[in-house]
């Protein structure tokens, strides 16, 4: 000992931090491979969620992994996700749901507590874990997050009922211990319509951000020494709420968008007009992928200005708009080309 059995170390003592190089290994290995490709934020996205998280299940259902071990594993999906060192939000916030603002990503730890707390529950319906034991690591953890329980329940009593409360069928529910470990944020009424399955995940992914602030402006490019103007009108700094509502250009865009639309309320942040969509629900289809298609594209021109010096046209802008929210909504809904030949055909 120790020796592999089924990929995953055994071991007579506790596990040192070089037996898991074997998992980092992997998920690293995986990494390498993407980085070559070009991808969008969204697709890496995807990528964690759908293959790294799936990869880490196996181990941390099994054992309980260190901490150190997680550091590393965070990092190397961090840089993965943002493709830098500084990323654009903080990890914890990244691990939320996406109706409390964030990805949707597991938190790695508080997952390990839930897929550990299943073992628990197994142990507990054959025999009783509610005494001490000091048998092995695995059971020490197993123990551990009986007292966590023990202590935020009150009783013995509660506990198992708590453990109880987990289960669908007989079958212990992990998402339901997942939601009992991790940490909570407030809801986000926004999201709903930021990930909405009608709009497309890269212009989806970039409204996540803008409706954060968390798009790289002029005024968070703190560490470096250049000029915190718009580089669209030059009038003012940089910020999210001046470069998609403020600037001159950008409204003007905004104006005609909305009137090509039929929309009479004035937006002044992205969180706002999303909110407004949630009470506009039956009316909302075609306006909530307008309004994704719109801040990406108005991202996407004002990038193009700052590394290839493209100057951007509003009439072109608009068409490239109007094509997008065209092609994306007729593809979902059909039914609607009636109203588009009309919106078409009244301009």
């Amino acid at each position: 000992m120790p020796f592999r059995y089924l990929g995953v170390p055994l071991a007579a003592q506790k596990l040192k931090i070089s037996h898991y190089v074997p998992f980092v290994d992997k998920v690293a290995a995986y990494i390498n491979a993407w980085s070559s490709a070009t991808l969008s934020y969204a697709g890496r996205t995807e990528l964690i969620r759908a293959v790294l998280q799936g990869v880490e299940c196996f181990w941390l259902s099994i054992l309980s992994i260190p901490s150190a071990v997680i550091v590393r594993i965070v990092r190397l999906c961090r840089v993965f996700l943002w493709n830098s060192k500084h990323p654009l939000v903080p990890w914890k916030d990244v691990c939320l749901p996406k109706k409390e603002g964030g990805l949707g990503f597991k938190d790695i730890k508080m997952w390990n507590l839930a897929l550990l707390a299943r073992t628990l529950w197994d142990i507990h319906q054959k025999e009783s874990l509610w005494v001490q034991r000091d048998d092995s690591p695995l059971l020490k953890q197993l123990r551990w997050i009986r007292d966590k329980i023990l202590l935020e329940a009150g009783s013995n009593d509660a506990a198992i009922s708590r453990l109880s409360c987990w289960t669908n069928n007989g079958r212990f529910s992990i998402s339901s211990a997942y939601n009992y470990f991790r940490d909570k944020g407030p809801l986000r009424v926004w999201a709903s319509n930021a990930w909405h399955p009608s709009v497309v995940p890269k212009h989806a992914f970039a409204l996540w951000l803008a409706a954060k602030s968390r798009l790289l402006t002029r005024d968070r490019l703190l560490y470096l020494d250049i000029n915190r103007s718009c580089v669209l009108c030059g009038t003012a700094v940089e910020t999210n709420s001046h470069l998609f509502f403020q600037c001159p250009f950008n409204s003007s865009v905004w104006g005609i968008i909305r009137e090509w639309l039929g929309i009479s309320r004035l937006m002044s942040t992205i969180p706002s007009a999303l909110k407004w969509l949630k009470k506009k629900a039956r009316e909302a289809k075609v306006k909530r992928i307008a309004l994704a298609c719109t801040v990406y594209y108005l991202w996407n021109i004002r990038n193009r200005k700052i590394f290839e010096d493209h100057r951007p046209c509003i009439d072109t802008v608009i068409r490239k708009i109007k094509t997008q929210v065209y092609k994306d909504t007729f593809s979902l809904y059909p039914h609607v080309l009636i109203y588009f030949e009309a919106l078409f055909l009244g301009q």
